[in-house]
C-alpha cells in the first residue's frame, strides 16, 4: 500500500512538473526574443523596491539589463525569476495531497515567500557584483542557489509536517 502511494506521488509530481514547465517554455517561446512577462515583472519589482537600480528590457536577448546610473551590472533572464523553484514547489505540494482549503491558505503565501527571497537574492547578488566582483560567480552559481533551494525545501517540510493531509495509521 505504501509503495502504491509513493508511486502515485511520483507520477503526479512528474506530470505536474512536466506540464507546468512545458507551459512556461511555451510562454518563453511566445515572447522570444524579448524578455517574458515574469522576468520583466521580477526586474521591475526589484527596481521598484531598490530605486537606485534601473531595468532596461533587452529586446533581442530575452533578458533585462539592471544598471545603476551608467554602470551596467547584470542581466536578469528567465533563470533568475524564481519560476523554476515555484514549479518544483507546486509540483511537490500538489502531489502531496491535501484539502482545497489547505492549498488555498498555504500556496499563495509560500509562492510570495519564494518570490520575496528571490528578489532579495537578486539584490544581494547585484551588491556583490558592485562591491566584491571576484566573488560574484561563486555566489551566483553555488551559494545563492543552495540557499534558495534550501528555503524552498523548508517550505516543503512545513507542508508535509503541519499542513498536508496525514495518512491514516490503520
Amino acid at each position: 500500500m505504501e509503495t502504491k502511494k509513493a508511486l502515485q506521488f511520483i507520477i503526479i509530481f512528474i506530470i505536474i512538473y512536466v506540464v507546468s514547465n512545458g507551459l512556461y517554455q511555451y510562454i518563453l517561446w511566445l515572447y522570444a526574443p524579448t524578455p517574458d512577462p515574469i522576468t520583466l515583472y521580477t526586474s521591475l519589482v526589484l527596481c521598484k523596491i531598490f530605486p537606485q537600480f534601473n531595468a532596461t528590457p533587452l529586446l533581442f536577448d530575452a533578458a533585462v539589463l539592471i544598471s545603476k546610473g551608467q554602470q551596467k551590472l547584470v542581466n536578469i533572464n528567465e533563470g533568475c525569476n524564481g519560476i523554476a523553484l515555484i514549479t518544483t514547489f507546486l509540483s511537490f505540494v500538489i502531489a502531496f495531497k491535501s484539502t482545497f482549503k489547505n492549498y488555498l491558505k498555504f500556496l499563495p503565501a509560500a509562492i510570495i515567500a519564494i518570490l520575496i527571497f528571490n528578489i532579495f537574492r537578486l539584490y544581494v547578488l547585484i551588491e556583490i557584483k558592485i562591491n566584491y566582483t571576484s566573488y560574484f560567480d561563486v555566489f551566483h552559481t553555488y551559494i545563492f542557489p543552495a540557499i534558495i533551494y534550501f528555503i524552498t525545501f523548508l517550505l516543503m517540510v512545513l507542508w508535509v509536517k503541519f499542513i498536508g493531509i496525514k495518512p491514516n495509521k490503520n
